[in-house]
């Protein structure tokens, strides 16, 4: 991560702008109190915490960049739909899906712009159009799944 995805300019772009990155070596005696908290089992294992070490969003193994920036916006934004910041949430959700529509997290951050979309004005119609968005953009995921009891 740290030779291929990290250096690229819209990783460290989005890294910079919203994050303070943390890195340890679990090799090392020193890190286990963090593997313990946190029940660390393969890397990478990528993690968005509150300032207080609360986890809000994670993901395990290697993402080329695009895959990983696209990621990385998708668990800021459910990092901040989970505090109730559905204004930061929608924003971080559409740039992901503008930003890479194509992406392996798209169908995800689709479905949760529905829910964040709902969620801050309380209109079911809100949720359908969004979910609707969803089954016509990315209709064979497990998110249309997720919506489908509809």
């Amino acid at each position: 991560m740290g030779a291929v995805t990290y250096p690229q300019a819209e990783v460290r772009e989005i890294l910079e702008r919203a994050t303070i990155p943390i890195q340890f070596d679990n090799t090392v005696d020193a890190a286990q109190p963090i593997i313990k908290r946190y029940h660390h089992i393969w890397t990478p294992d990528l993690r968005i915490l509150t300032g207080d070490g609360d986890e809000l969003y994670r993901w395990n193994g290697y993402l080329p960049p695009a895959e990983f920036a696209a990621q990385l916006l998708a668990g800021l934004a459910q990092a901040r739909l989970r505090l109730r910041a559905f204004d930061e949430a929608i924003a971080l959700y559409e740039e992901a899906l503008k930003r890479f529509p194509t992406s392996l997290c798209a169908p995800e951050a689709q479905y949760f712009l529905a829910v964040a979309n709902y969620r801050k004005s309380g209109e079911g119609s809100d949720l359908l159009k969004g979910w609707h968005r969803l089954e016509g953009r990315y209709p064979l995921t497990e998110w249309t799944v997720k919506q489908d009891f509809k």
